[in-house]
């Protein structure tokens, strides 16, 4: 027989997935976030009975590291047996989830001895078989690692053979170890496929140059139609059939936290109910902080960060989530702007563009953006990104216009509870009329202008407003507020020429206009 290697190292390149019935039973099965975990073995889940035996004698504590889930510190110490039936067709395939302390010492994973002089298996830098070895790689890698290898080989096992784990060709394994799933014969592709699935989305991990499928072979993740989102993938989702159910999740190299409810110190103690087959997965273009632009079909310019889109399966639409963005991924100490573009179409259209503004931050230091429903229209996917153009002013004290000294201009304010004869005139031109669109109006007048301007605003339902005038180079120059009105107007001066950008937020909205002095 003509040996073979499949190599596969948290992606998957160009494999063409046929169809099965389900996903297809592995032989052993060792999960360190399985509840049949008992003093003396790691109990093999896939039902089989391949008990894993510590090489201490005593299980080693479970910790959760690895993408809010348990894993097992192993320090070059620890290592697990499990005794194997390899069958005649001298055919393995092996999948473990595992995550080194550094990049330069190569580590072992797994081995199995066929006799006394030959052996197949893994390290993080070399493919061991029974004609010798095979290096793919020369450093580790310092994040959570879904490693794929199918082997096949010729010579037949002397010894009663072990799968050893943690171990290979002498070398320990300095690090953590999640998972380890074990098949003594060849699996199909698009199980390979399943699989890896299921542990990336469980652990974090970015699979490139595929689909991700869930159990039922229902494509969670599209790369075929979007692989220019695919610099980093993260998922939540429950699918019942390997026991997947992951509310919480690192995106972005860990920049961005995403999850269902609210943020809890595990996985495990997120309180929220997800339903088997529900899934939210998250793609970015390209990477923290990186700035790109967007142009809205009104002609509006965004400066944004983490571009990304978000593909929604089953009744996912329905789940409150959260989204946490680290603060040192940005230059500015203001929060950015959380973008959704609801149409799906990824241009981020004037009329389909949701803003959500930054609750606040939190004591491990995120923007934290609430209350969030993807999916809303259920068409299957959203997009969303972060604003930079401007800082977001709500943290910005009510009533802070500055005066002449401080800001070089003048500010006043109006909220319209006391407008006299001719300040209602003026509203009436921005005033909603009935049977009219229900989206705030708003109005910037003269533009250009020499310095003196009016801006007039009106909101369907009454809410309190911030208009902030900043100038090109980003410096804030004034604010005007008003509170609980429909209709507003506001009279400011600039004192020189040049081209300004007026920010007008409330809680559900954000509107830049730009304003030229001559």
């Amino acid at each position: 027989m003509k040996r073979k290697n499949y190599l596969i190292i948290g992606m998957i390149i160009g494999i063409a997935a046929t169809v099965q019935a389900q996903i297809q039973h592995s032989t052993a099965w060792l999960r360190a976030d399985s509840v049949v975990l008992n003093a003396s073995s790691w109990v093999d889940v896939s039902g089989n009975g391949y008990n894993a035996t510590p090489s201490s004698g005593t299980m080693p504590a479970a910790f959760s590291r690895m993408n809010f889930n348990k894993c097992f510190e192993v320090g070059g110490a620890e290592t697990f047996t499990l005794p194997l039936g390899i069958n005649d067709s001298r055919q393995s395939d092996m999948i473990v989830v595992y995550e080194t302390y550094d990049t330069a010492n190569e580590n072992a994973l797994w081995q199995v001895q066929l006799d006394t002089a030959k052996r197949i298996g893994q390290t993080t830098q070399r493919i061991l078989n029974d004609n010798g070895q095979i290096t793919y790689d020369t450093a580790n890698r310092l994040k959570p690692v879904v490693n794929y290898l199918a082997q096949s080989w010729r010579t037949p096992e002397v010894c009663a053979p072990t799968l050893s784990l943690c171990t290979a060709d002498s070398l320990p394994l300095y690090g953590r170890v999640a998972e380890a799933i074990y098949f003594d014969h060849r699996i199909s592709d698009t199980a390979v496929i399943q699989w890896i699935s299921y542990l990336a989305v469980k652990y974090g991990v970015t699979l490139a140059q595929t689909d991700y499928l869930d159990s039922r072979r229902n494509v969670i993740w599209d790369y075929t139609d979007y692989p220019d989102y695919s610099t980093s993938i993260a998922g939540l989702g429950r699918d019942d059939s390997v026991g997947l159910n992951q509310k919480q999740t690192y995106y972005a190299d860990g920049q961005i936290i995403c999850g269902v409810n609210q943020l809890a110190s595990t996985n495990e103690d997120n309180a929220a109910a997800l339903t088997d087959g529900d899934f939210i997965v998250f793609g970015m273009e390209g990477v923290l902080p990186a700035v790109s632009e967007i142009y809205t079909q009104s002609g509006e310019t965004y400066e944004v960060i983490g571009r990304s889109m978000v593909q929604v399966t089953g009744n996912a639409h329905i789940y409150n989530t959260f989204i946490l963005l680290d603060t040192a991924a940005m230059q500015d100490s203001i929060a950015p702007v959380l973008l959704i573009d609801r149409s799906g179409t990824g241009e981020f259209p004037a009329g389909e563009l949701e803003q959500i503004l930054s609750a606040g931050t939190d004591s491990t230091g995120h923007y934290i953006y609430n209350n969030i429903h993807w999916d809303t229209d259920q068409s299957g996917r959203d997009f969303f990104c972060f604003d930079v153009t401007m800082p977001d002013t709500m943290d910005t004290p009510k009533a802070a216009a500055m005066n002449d000294t401080q800001s070089g201009g003048t500010g006043q304010t109006s909220t319209g509870q006391s407008a006299d004869a001719s300040q209602q005139q003026a509203l009436k031109s921005v005033q909603l009329r009935s049977g009219e669109s229900s989206a705030p109006q708003y109005r910037l007048l003269p533009n250009p202008n020499h310095g003196n301007f009016t801006v007039e605003i009106a909101y369907p339902e009454a809410q309190d407003v911030i208009v902030t005038v900043y100038d090109a180079d980003g410096k804030r120059l004034f604010c005007m507020d008003g509170k609980g009105q429909c209709n507003y107007r506001f009279e400011g001066t600039v004192p020189t020429a040049g081209h300004y950008l007026i920010d007008i937020v409330t809680l559900l909205e954000h509107k830049t206009l730009k304003m030229i002095v001559n």
